[in-house]
């Protein structure tokens, strides 16, 4: 199904919590191109707003210029590093990031570090990415159980960014996933202010008990500003529906 045949039903907000004076996520939504990204920066203030600016600059960018999602991350993991060497942000200016893109209801999910993507089907929600992130990697050694993962004292430590980190300094190691959505689906990229407050089958339950993805936005950025709001929350909802 092409894309002149879907229209996109779409919400999207980042707002900055209860305790950090700034706003270092950031998001593109654009239903014209069908790119959708979230980025939450890392390195503190005037650094992480400044990596994760970039993300969401040089993507988009790389996209209209026939790049696919992977090489366009690539690129803003290696325009942060330059920018850092160029002394703007901080040297230790990082970002993750999830993007998604979508062909008519063919969609291709890329990620680094540990913001999220879901699927929501009416029924149940998918979690379409495996975070970046110590603990994940200690879940998938067995070392920890999947309990511990909300409590575990390092549960904020992702294992690669944009800008930090890398294969060999320089490559990152971009993940991927692709498949196709029946129409009335949602996609669900969010960062982990929303993850780290409330869990998965907590999304779940606002999914199943409000239909308008702007009512739902807004239940889950309340949902997660009661529970603590202890880090920037973003998030963007993206419904295709027959136009």
């Amino acid at each position: 199904m092409q894309n002149s045949s879907i229209k996109i039903n779409e919400a999207s907000a980042t707002h900055s919590g209860l305790v950090r004076e700034t706003n270092e996520d950031a998001f593109w939504a654009d239903s014209t191109i069908r790119l959708w990204i979230v980025a939450d920066g890392m390195g503190g203030h005037r650094a992480g707003e400044v990596a994760s600016a970039i993300v969401i600059k040089e993507i988009p960018r790389s996209i209209q210029n026939g790049k696919n999602l992977s090489e366009a991350i690539s690129v803003a993991h290696l325009a942060i590093r330059d920018a850092a060497a160029r002394g703007e942000g901080g040297w230790n200016m990082g970002s993750t990031v999830v993007a998604a893109r979508l062909e008519g209801l063919h969609y291709q999910i890329a990620w680094v570090g540990d913001s999220r993507a879901y699927l929501w089907n009416g029924v149940e929600l998918l979690r379409l990415t495996k975070d970046h992130s110590y603990v994940q990697l200690l879940l998938d050694k067995g070392l920890i159980a999947e309990e511990e993962v909300y409590i575990h004292p390092s549960r904020n430590l992702i294992a690669q960014g944009l800008g930090v980190g890398g294969v060999d300094g320089e490559t990152i190691k971009v993940d991927q996933v692709e498949g196709e959505l029946s129409i009335g689906d949602t996609l669900f990229l969010c960062s982990d202010g929303l993850t780290g407050e409330i869990r998965d089958d907590a999304i779940a339950g606002i999914m199943v008990d409000v239909k308008d993805n702007d009512e739902r936005l807004q239940r889950l950025i309340n949902s997660a500003l009661d529970a603590g709001g202890s880090d920037n929350i973003t998030i963007i909802l993206v419904s295709p529906q027959q136009a």
